[in-house]
């Protein structure tokens, strides 16, 4: 308990707002937050302490968001207390839960390079042969490109109507393709 309630005065140092007002009011507040603790978390000291400086290293989120302990100058409150609390909570579940880097927010931005024209077709003969049919989406208009490239089908004739779909003339030549050669 002891080590709960010192570790609760230090807190407002963390997240730079005011310190605990040395009168009764104080002594209140102190005693409400360590009593919520007590009640709702089971925390100790060192868990109360380690949840305060990973949320001031911006490390804890809750609901998609990054949490943030500050009071903006004010006392610590329970509510920021349970906001803390709860992603640190949270964090120690999904920490056993899943790998580390799960959360999208935290996850290292990847450089994707652009499929080209051969891996697309690739991809979709691959897809034809595991499942035996044509694939509903795929990136048939890439495939179209390199069937043209590689001069294994002529070029469909575009029809100039600002209505028409050429994408699904594209398509249906990588369709007829596919049949002819990979799903006989």
């Amino acid at each position: 308990m002891y080590n709960l309630i010192s570790t609760i005065t230090e807190l407002p140092k963390l997240v730079g707002c005011h310190d605990f007002p040395t009168d009764q009011q104080g002594m209140q507040l102190i005693k409400l937050i360590s009593d919520f603790i007590n009640e709702e978390y089971h925390y100790n000291g060192h868990q109360v302490k380690e949840a305060f400086l990973k949320a001031v290293k911006r490390e804890l989120f809750l609901d998609g968001r990054r949490v943030d302990p500050s009071t903006f100058g004010q006392h610590l409150s329970v509510n920021v207390v349970g906001q803390v609390l709860t992603a640190y909570k949270e964090s120690l579940r999904d920490g056993k839960a899943r790998p580390q880097a799960y959360n999208y927010n935290q996850l290292p931005e990847v450089k994707k390079e652009p499929l080209t024209p051969k891996e697309a077709l690739q991809m979709i003969v691959e897809w034809c042969r595991e499942d035996n049919r044509l694939p509903l989406s795929a990136p048939y208009k890439t495939a179209y490109q390199y069937l043209i490239e590689t001069n294994r089908i002529k070029p469909v004739e575009k029809n100039s109507n600002r209505f028409a779909d050429n994408e699904l003339l594209e398509r249906k030549a990588v369709e007829k393709w596919l049949k002819d050669k990979i799903l006989k």
